[in-house]
Parts: structure tokens; sequence; C-alpha cells
């Protein structure tokens, strides 16, 4: 089995908030005036944009069953929602840094057509594909729902990027960013309504994923810096739709303040999981999430203060550009340690393609190394729950038995010996 192949069934599209995340340090830079690293940052990110874009057109040649399941899941359907953030901050970037404006309008345009396409077919599957009977509300929804909205509002600013520099239609280009900011704001109303039910009326284990949850205070922090861009657009053009203004100014404090009152309760929700998680710190592509939603705080604040002309604002706004510069290393850092240790789950042979072993595995505290599969079987819990089993040795001459849930897409150690 191939690194390539290896490494190209490893990933998803979440890892395309790396590249948004790198991106926010960019942007962060040009807007204290650290213009120099900024194509250096931005050159970073396209080199990463071009990697997972190729990584996942060879997953979806090699693993279309797996890319089908996960459009056909809820759970994980607005992930691909990632692809079109990454092309229109890819696009924002190409105009504001480098002044290609004829490719950033190219990038509009394929960012409006994933974006059909994305929004077409997942919500499509969600209203209209057969739900399995034993579907729970807690265990397909969660805040990486929000990445529609993201994906949303990302179309509409670069919409309005691209209508900075425009001789023709720009009237159009505006009433369109203005339909999109609408569909977004919408999306994370309801969204947010299933939210509160998901949290006050459902459990909430300590072993929950927690970044797709920080993606809520990201979709109504993208949501502040579209409407307040399109405020100043307006404002600046004495557009005919000059009158929505004040709704405009109204809702972007609306959904600014939305977005900081999450970020205290998903610090207190990040401590919890701290506190009760038995493994540690151990790597997600989370950590790139909370990058980009933090840098998308200190962005939107500064664009925000600019319809109020609040210094207290700019004040927030350096403080969340620090923190994002920090849990950006970090993700780097974190991420480069992970892939150097070889933390990668790695296909055994062609038959058992779709259940994966891992290299290493923690038990206890103490770390063991896989030297060997002796034995592997499908098998069917009293519960009806299929499980790929596997008897295999350690380097410390260990025999586990471990097993794959083919449903939950989790693993079980279910019995070590000497």
């Amino acid at each position: 089995m191939s690194i390539l192949k290896i490494a190209t069934y490893s990933l998803n599209v979440r890892w395309f908030t790396v590249v948004v995340a790198t991106i926010m340090i960019a942007s962060i830079s040009q807007l204290y005036g650290y213009e120099k690293v900024v194509p250096y940052l931005f050159m970073i990110s396209l080199a990463i944009f071009l990697s997972v874009m190729v990584f996942e057109i060879v997953r979806i040649v090699l693993f279309y069953k797996e890319i089908l399941h996960e459009l056909l899941n809820p759970g994980k359907t607005f992930n691909f929602f990632t692809i079109a953030v990454a092309v229109n901050l890819t696009g924002v970037c190409f105009s504001r840094v480098f002044h290609m404006h004829t490719t950033a309008c190219i990038f509009w345009y394929v960012a409006i057509s994933l974006w059909l396409g994305i929004s077409l077919s997942s919500f499509s599957i969600l209203f209209l594909h057969r739900k399995l009977e034993d579907r729970k509300i807690e265990d397909v929804f969660h805040g990486g729902w929000f990445f529609a909205t993201v994906g949303t509002q990302s179309t509409a600013f670069l919409g309005l990027v691209v209508a900075e520099h425009a001789v023709r239609h720009v009237l159009f280009i505006q009433l369109f960013s203005f339909a999109l900011w609408s569909i977004g704001a919408s999306l994370y109303l309801i969204f947010m309504a299933l939210i509160f039910l998901r949290l006050i009326f459902y459990h909430f284990g300590n072993d929950a994923e927690l970044s797709p949850y920080w993606i809520n205070a990201g979709a109504a922090t993208f949501t502040t810096l579209t409407g307040a861009t399109l405020y100043l657009h307006i404002h600046t053009m004495s557009s005919p739709l000059i009158e929505t203004l004040p709704f405009l100014k109204g809702l972007s404090m609306f959904f600014w303040s939305a977005g900081l009152w999450w970020m205290p309760f998903l610090v207190v929700m990040a401590i919890r999981k701290q506190v009760y998680n038995e493994d540690g710190l151990t790597f997600t592509v989370g950590y790139w999430e909370i990058a980009f939603v933090i840098g998308l705080h200190a962005i939107s604040t500064q664009q925000f203060s600019r319809l109020f002309e609040g210094q207290y604002l700019m004040i927030m706004s350096k403080c969340f550009s620090i923190t994002c510069v920090i849990v950006w290393v970090f993700s780097f850092l974190f991420t480069i340690v992970h892939l150097v240790r070889s933390s990668i789950w790695v296909p055994v042979n062609d038959l058992t393609i779709n259940s994966v072993v891992p290299y290493s595995f923690k038990l206890h505290g103490r770390l063991f190394r896989v030297k060997e599969i002796v034995n592997e079987w499908l098998d069917q819990t009293i519960q009806g729950v299929l499980k790929k089993r596997y008897c295999i040795t350690t380097s410390d001459n260990l025999t586990c038995w471990i097993s794959y849930d083919m449903q939950a897409k989790k693993w079980y150690f279910d019995q070590v010996r000497d």
C-alpha cells in the first residue's frame, strides 16, 4: 500500500480549514502593516490549497464509495462547504494581495458553482433521502452544520470584493451578495435554534468533538464581516440599496454580539473536555478550525469598528489577532509532530481498505506500536452492530484484540494479553 494512497484515504474535506486559517494569518499581517510576509503566507496557503485539492480529487477516484457515504451522512455532508470557503478566501487574497482582480472574479464564478452544487446536493439529501429509524439528533447534528452558513457568507463576501473593481453590473452583484448574506443569516438562525435544542435537551459526552462547535461563533462572525462590508460598499457607492443601511447595521451588531457571546462557553467546554479526557491532548484538524474562527473575529471586529468608529473595538481586534497567531503556530507545530510520528490511520491491505488499523495506539497512558496483523474477521453484535475485529501483536510482543465499529467509525480495545 503506497504512502500516497494511505495519506489520501486519511484525508477529509475539513483539511481545507488549514488553508483558510493561514489566509486569516495573512489578512491579519496585512491589517497591521506586515506587508512583506503577506505574499509568502498567501503562497503557503495556496500551496496547501492545491495539495489538499489534488488529494481530494485522487480520493474521489480511489475511494468514491467513502465520498458518497460522507455526502449521504447528515453529520458530514455540510463539511463539503469548506471547499467553497477555501475557494472564496483564496479569491479574496488574489484581489487584495496581488491585485489580480480578473482571477478573483474567476474564483467567484467557481465558488458560486460550488455553492450551488453543494447546497442543492446536501439539502436535497437531508430533506429527501431515506431516514434511518435509529437516527437521532444528538448523533447527526453538531456545529459543523454551520459550515453551510460560512460557505454562503464567504461567497457573498468575495462578490463584494469583486464589485469593488467591477465596471459593470455592480448593482446586480450587490443584490446577489445581499441575497446570499440573507440566506446565510437565515441558516444561522435556524441552526442556532437546533443547537440550543441539542445542547439543552440531549446528552453531550466528554468525548464529543468540540471544534465543530467553534464554527457556531465563526458563522456569526462571518455574517458580521459580510454585513459590515456590504454596508460600507452600499454607503460608498450611493447604491439604490441605501435604504437598507440601518437594517444592515443593526443586524451586523446582532451577529457580532452573538459570535462574541459564544466564545467563553466554548472555552469552558474545552476545559471540561480536557479535565475529563483520559487520552490527554490528541491531534485533530479541529485546531485549525479554531484558529480560523479566532482570525475571523479579529478581521470582522476591525471591519465592524468602521461602522461605529469605536476605538475599543480595535483593541479587541488586536487581542483576537494575537490569539489567532498563537493558535495557528500551535496547530502548525502539532500537525508537524503528528505527521512525523506517523499517527496516520493506515489501511492493512486492499481487502480491508474500508477498515483501517493505526500504526500505534494508547492504552492506560502507554504507547503500543502494531507489529503484525495476526488475523481479521467481520462480526455482528447482538444489537446488530457490524464490527471488524483484529488480532494483532505489538512491538512489545503483546497480543491484542481490537475492533472497529463500522457504523460509528470508532475503535475499541477488547482484550490485551501478555
